[in-house]
């Protein structure tokens, strides 16, 4: 008799390609999920998204990735709101965004996806929640055409519920096997803002694969004409406000200001863009901190960045999980500053294998420039923290993370 594998079918949505969007990646191409699964990829068709994850996915046969003509003004409204219009002028965009007017084509769309694929698993990835509209689309249409074991993946803290959305949560939560998240953070905002009950909850780690090396740190510096012994900030992530950027300008203003001398020896490296870029570069530009700041957009290959650093710093305030930069970071062997919250704290153990600052309005920048200087200055320290970092990886490694995986798509 032979044993057929158990297919798997994953599906994300988001209007930027995003950590929470690269992890299903990391599950796709990993060898242990594919020797003992059937796996493939499910993800509406968007342009910018697919040229985000092309990298990703260049060795994986084109069978196993299924784009979705799914109809959404999110990855619209996004593009809106990135651009410097009064409120006014967005505000039709916006009740567009909410009407959902294309319920009724996505449903069918998923219709076909369902009956084609007729996988045993659902595995939904969303990037918070209630978050892509369409996550919570799919979970309908399983219901009505398919009853395949579902999977839902929350990659950020829930949003405090609101009347309107009792009767959709509760029709999520009995149709739902397994929520997943990979803090604990996490978990406790479904219990608290959605109500999820905790048995349903599961926590697993995030991981990584670490990527090939492109570029070195001479090469790096020699791209940015930055002198090879200069000291190297790196900061990776989406340009918005709960990624902290403005907390590290704040902070290497204070730097400089108090110490005039470390203007030519160190360098504070951006990567990423977003909806505040413009806000960001012109707060640069009222510190005249131009020489020592640079905005270098989204790289494909951050981990070279990354690589070449001195120190990575990690200044989210909100609405994280266990994001997965810092965990490249780790892999690498990196001094860490992060902030203290969420899934940060599960990884980082402050003055172990990285440093810990609390959310604060008032201090945070301010004791983000304290331990930068220190750890300009203390060079064992620095490489205390990035040896326990690159030992403490293997808790996040592609090995570990695809027998959690497997264990959980085997217990359903």
């Amino acid at each position: 008799m032979i044993n057929h594998k158990i297919k798997v079918l994953v599906f994300t949505d988001c209007y930027i390609y995003g950590g929470s969007e690269r992890l299903m990646s990391f599950l796709i191409n990993n060898k242990n999920l594919q020797n003992k699964f059937d796996l493939k990829l499910s993800y509406r068709a968007y342009k910018d998204y697919e040229r985000g994850m092309s990298r990703d996915y260049q060795d994986l046969p084109k069978s196993l990735i299924l784009p979705q003509q799914l109809l959404s003004n999110e990855s619209l409204f996004y593009k809106i709101n990135c651009l410097k219009l009064s409120k006014i002028i967005k505000l039709p965009f916006f009740f567009i965004q909410k009407i959902q007017v294309y319920s009724i084509w996505n449903l069918m769309v998923f219709y076909f996806l369902l009956k084609k694929e007729r996988p045993d698993i659902l595995h939904i990835n969303n990037g918070g929640y209630p978050g892509a509209k369409s996550c919570n689309m799919l979970v309908l249409a399983n219901k009505l055409f398919c009853n395949a074991k579902v999977i839902y993946q929350v990659n950020n803290q829930a949003t405090i519920s609101k009347k309107i959305d009792l009767p959709t949560d509760q029709f999520i939560c009995r149709n739902v096997d397994v929520f997943l998240t990979a803090s604990n953070l996490a978990k406790q905002m479904l219990i608290k803002n959605r109500q999820f009950p905790n048995d349903k909850i599961k926590i697993i780690n995030n991981c990584i694969i670490p990527g090939l090396k492109e570029k070195n740190r001479e090469e790096i510096c020699h791209e940015l004409s930055l002198p090879i012994e200069s000291f190297i900030i790196v900061q990776v992530g989406f340009l918005t406000e709960r990624k902290g950027q403005r907390m590290l300008i704040l902070a290497m203003d204070l730097l400089l200001k108090i110490h005039p001398e470390l203007e030519t020896k160190i360098s504070a490296l951006f990567i990423g863009n977003g909806e505040d870029e413009i806000k960001l570069t012109q707060l640069v530009n009222e510190l005249g901190l131009e020489k020592n700041i640079t905005f270098l957009g989204y790289k494909s290959n951050s981990h070279d960045y990354i690589n070449a650093c001195d120190l990575f710093v990690l200044p989210s305030i909100s609405n994280e999980d266990m994001p997965l930069v810092l965990l490249t970071a780790l892999e690498l062997g990196k001094p860490i500053i992060a902030s203290n919250f969420a899934g940060i704290s599960q990884v980082i153990t402050s003055e172990v294998n990285g440093m810990l600052i609390d959310i604060n309005d008032v201090s945070f920048h301010q004791e983000l420039y304290e331990i930068i200087y220190k750890l300009y200055m203390n060079l064992a320290l620095r490489t205390l923290l990035g040896n326990n970092a690159r030992k403490s990886f293997i808790e996040y490694s592609p090995e570990k993370y695809g027998q959690n995986i497997e264990n959980l798509y085997r217990q359903l």
